[in-house]
């Protein structure tokens, strides 16, 4: 069998693992659908009336963008338990390519991904966010909360072969996830805040690949924040993912 249909075989393992609990879908999709309605309760009118445009414009793409990042403490979790409960460690006593094992996961989990963002993306229809870019902007959009998911995912996988327990895994992305979202653009723009955290909240990377989003979906600046939110995934991704094949390879 080839490396490529065993990482296949094995992405969609962990796929079906995951849409068969139902404990992993609440916690996966409950706590961002959960904040977005918060969201929309508090700061809808405020917001809309302060700014063009209705906020689920703002919001929608701010919490998926979240939304898949919050993926990546599965992520790191949920590998964590499998070399502990040596599944990693059964599989590789099979007549399977090693590389497949680790791809798979990573695969499975981006797989994942594209699940939470299409439910998010269909929860928030409910309250009007619109894709008004066509079919090719539809298409960047989703390619740019991969390459930003990307980021935490790998990050994740680096955890979970250096943690000792699960604990500390959610203890390092949880914070780090939370900061990111509420210094960002996704719920006021880049003018509401103090003019001391303005370059903060430019900075930030979800602000970058939230700005790319909302222009994707309901217009505004493209070009500068899609090469910019590419240009730092790509940088993360040649980091951290040779790292994490390393790691791996090591254990393995």
């Amino acid at each position: 069998m080839s490396v490529l249909r065993e990482t296949a075989l094995l992405a969609g393992r962990n796929l079906l693992r995951f849409l068969g609990s139902k404990q992993l879908l609440a916690n996966t999709l409950a706590f961002p659908l959960a904040l977005m309605v918060m969201m929309l309760v508090v700061f809808g009118k405020i917001v809309s009336a302060a700014s063009d445009g209705a906020y689920i414009d703002r919001l929608a793409p701010a919490i998926m963008l979240f939304g898949a990042a919050y993926s990546a403490i599965g992520t790191g979790v949920g590998f964590f338990t499998d070399i502990r409960t040596g599944l990693v460690d059964r599989f590789c006593s099979m007549p399977i390519n090693r590389s497949a094992i680790f791809a798979g996961r990573v695969c499975g989990d981006l797989g994942r991904v594209l699940i939470v963002v299409a439910v998010t993306a269909a929860v928030t229809y409910i309250p009007g966010f619109r894709f008004a870019g066509g079919p090719l902007a539809v298409l960047a959009f989703f390619g740019v909360v991969l390459a930003f998911a990307s980021i935490f995912l790998w990050l994740a996988l680096v955890l979970a072969l250096f943690a000792r327990n699960e604990d500390v895994i959610i203890s390092m992305l949880n914070p780090i996830l939370q900061l990111l979202l509420f210094f960002s653009s996704g719920f006021v723009p880049i003018t509401a805040f103090p003019v001391f955290l303005r370059p903060v909240a430019e900075s930030n990377p979800l602000s970058i690949a939230h700005t790319a989003l909302v222009g994707l979906s309901s217009g505004g600046p493209v070009a500068v924040p899609l090469v910019q939110i590419v240009v730092l995934a790509a940088i993360v991704n040649v980091l951290l993912a040779p790292l994490a094949a390393r790691l791996y390879s090591r254990r393995y």
